[in-house]
């Protein structure tokens, strides 16, 4: 898969098309602030990166939609979106469209007909990206992958800000999941994971589990049938203990009399006990009972109070009476003839407000003379009611007493019933563990159940051992060491190509730390280690170049260019220098040849390789050598830019 063309679309419908050359060496070349760089990020945000990265200015905002048409081997490809909406970070929809003569839509042809994903999905497919989700073997280098066009793309592109770094050699390496991602399908598209190894793997795993499962029965077979007679003797004995089979009369040396004793313990069952339901009857009747008997109780005693009451009530009341009738006895001493109630008895005057007369008084006292006899009379008949109240009442007690004791008893004997419970349950477990165990040997004890579960085991270890044999890990690491070792020998090459430090020693891919590691004569150096930025830069070329070869070589599932940004940025220290980019303006005979020779190594090998591979370069740089002339697919000087200043005309712009 190689880019054909780079496709720009306004909001007013024109367009803006960069055509490029299959198998060749594309040059995009011009001062700054021309949208050089920005033909990186179109390209990885058409091929279906959701993070919107695309610049934002007044010009970029005429863009309405993006789009790349790309070549395979056998059709085309439209990967189209939607420009960024202003504020938003990321992007889904997209659209795609495949053709094997297809050429350059218009605006209105262009629609949202899937997403991201998707694309992703489909390109990857196009270009044999197949299912390479599994689980490594453990102790293995690999770790879990699910390879897509995403992590394809990541060894397709380098920015102005990865070319020349020291810390990050692959495309958004510095981002987060990035390394781990690269760490797992780098084997993948290097062809040390086979192909399959996602459905084999899943296979491998549920053989294992069978497996598993089948020495686990096996085991358990084989652990039931040893020492059978003991463990029977074991629960006959434990079944005497708790009452479910007879002390004796079992000969503990034969088997099958053991196995039918326990067989019956198993089958035991305790017989219900009615008296425990008639012994609840009887205790909810003598519970009424005993309350009825507190009510009656109760009420006598209510009765003998109030009499006590009365009683009190009387006594005051005859005091009373006497007392009145102590004063009027005083009425024996008055003569016959006194003069009368209007007279003063000491000195016969007359009064002014009458007295009661004599006679009034005796019939008064005569009044209080009756009711102290009916007082009197009353007396006895109380008393006799209270012994009657008593009398009950010590009945009523004696029958309570008699029911509180029936209850004590009945209370006890529940008691004893908690513990024939506890007996029940242990009598309970005691049959269920005699149930499993004669469920074991029942199966243990057939010498064909053990065949066949060794015959089990040992299908499920060929199935295991041949799977295995598949996705044999010394394998994997022998193909992920043998790709590693061809990169090696072509990174040293290039390395020397470009006359870099330590590059005349073995320069490597270190994997584990996604970096370059080179032999120096104080040990091995990682490129972090390495200096100058006109290193780091020869370094990535070497090593994008030599894993492009590799993938050529060996046809692998990544697409076939490489866009690098602005590689001679180290060369190049002043924005004059920048501006013009030619060969002079270089300060140092060594920087002009060094450069020269970077752009020869990469127009030797997309040679070398063509029509498979392609690169796109974009950068100040602009050599006066024919090849390096022919190259150049676009300069970018004296007014000419990615996107027409026109278009800020013709277009409505936040």
């Amino acid at each position: 898969m190689q880019i054909r063309s780079i496709i720009l679309y306004s909001k007013s419908g024109e367009k803006r098309v960069l055509d490029f050359r299959l198998g060749e060496l594309n040059i995009v070349t011009g001062t700054s602030q021309t949208g050089k760089s920005a033909l990186l990020d179109i390209v990885d945000f058409c091929l279906g990166r959701d993070e919107a990265t695309l610049p934002i200015s007044p010009i970029f905002n005429t863009v309405a939609w993006y789009a790349v048409i790309l070549q395979l081997p056998d059709t085309r490809i439209l990967a189209a979106r939607p420009a960024p909406r202003p504020g938003a970070k990321s992007v889904t929809n997209a659209m795609l469209e495949v053709g094997n003569d297809l050429g350059v839509p218009e605006l209105p042809d262009l629609r949202v007909n899937t997403d991201s994903t998707q694309l992703r999905q489909q390109l990857g497919r196009r270009i044999g990206i197949g299912d390479t989700r599994s689980e490594p073997a453990p102790g293995s280098l690999l770790s879990p992958l699910s390879a897509n066009l995403g992590h394809a793309v990541l060894l397709c592109l380098q920015n102005q800000d990865e070319v020349a770094s020291k810390r990050a050699l692959f495309h958004r390496q510095n981002e987060r999941g990035i390394p781990e991602s690269l760490k797992a399908t780098i084997p993948y598209f290097l062809g040390a994971v086979p192909e399959d190894q996602a459905t084999l793997q899943q296979q491998l795993t549920q053989a294992k589990r069978a497996l598993r499962r089948a020495e686990s029965d096996l085991k358990a077979a084989q652990e039931a049938n040893q020492g059978i007679e003991a463990r029977l003797e074991s629960l006959l004995g434990e079944a005497r203990v708790h009452g479910l089979v007879p002390n004796n009369g079992v000969d503990t040396s034969d088997r099958a009399a053991v196995i039918e004793a326990l067989q019956q313990a198993a089958s035991f069952r305790p017989t219900p006990d009615n008296a425990d339901e008639e012994q609840r009857r009887q205790e909810l009747l003598l519970t009424e009972q005993a309350s009825a008997l507190r009510r009656q109780l109760r009420s006598l005693a209510e009765e003998r109070q109030l009499l006590n009451d009365l009683e009190t009530q009387a006594a005051g009341y005859t005091g009373a009476v006497a007392r009145g009738m102590s004063r009027l006895s005083a009425l024996n001493l008055v003569p016959e003839g006194f003069p009368g109630e209007h007279s003063c008895p000491l000195c016969g005057n007359e009064l002014a407000e009458p007295d009661p007369t004599v006679s009034d008084m005796h019939t008064t006292l005569a009044d209080l003379r009756g009711q102290l006899d009916s007082v009197q009379t009353v007396q006895p008949r109380r008393e006799q009611a209270l012994r009657a109240i008593e009398r009950a009442a010590m009945r009523l007690r004696e029958e309570l007493r008699g029911i509180e004791g029936a209850l004590s008893i009945i209370a006890e004997q529940r008691n004893q019933q908690a513990g024939l419970l506890g007996q029940a349950e242990a009598q309970a477990y005691t049959r269920g563990r005699i149930s499993a165990y004669l469920g074991q040997i029942s199966t243990a004890s057939d010498s064909g159940h053990l065949q066949r579960l060794e015959s089990a085991v040992a299908v499920a270890q060929r199935l295991v051992q041949g799977l295995e044999e598949q996705l044999d890990t010394e394998a994997i690491d022998d193909r992920l060491t043998h790709g590693l070792s061809y990169l090696s020998g072509k990174m040293t090459g290039h390395a020397r190509t470009l006359r870099l430090e330590h590059g005349d020693r073995l320069v490597r891919l270190d994997l584990k730390k996604l970096t370059i590691v080179a032999d120096t004569d104080e040990g091995i150096t990682e490129l972090l280690r390495i200096g100058s930025g006109k290193n780091h830069v020869g370094y990535h070329v070497a090593t994008h170049l030599a894993l492009h070869q590799y993938f050529v070589a060996n046809s692998r599932p990544v697409p076939r260019f490489l866009m690098l940004d602005q590689p001679t940025q180290p060369y190049y220290p002043s924005d004059m220098a920048k501006q013009r980019g030619r060969l002079e303006d270089l300060a140092l005979d060594e920087d002009r040849v060094t450069v020269t020779r970077l752009f020869e190594l990469m127009h030797q090998v997309v040679r070398d390789l063509s029509p498979n591979f392609q690169m796109i370069v974009s950068d100040h740089a602009d050599l006066p050598h024919d090849w390096y002339q022919d190259s150049i697919r676009y300069n970018w000087r004296n007014g000419e830019k990615l996107i027409p200043t026109t278009w800020l005309d013709g277009n409505t712009t936040p």
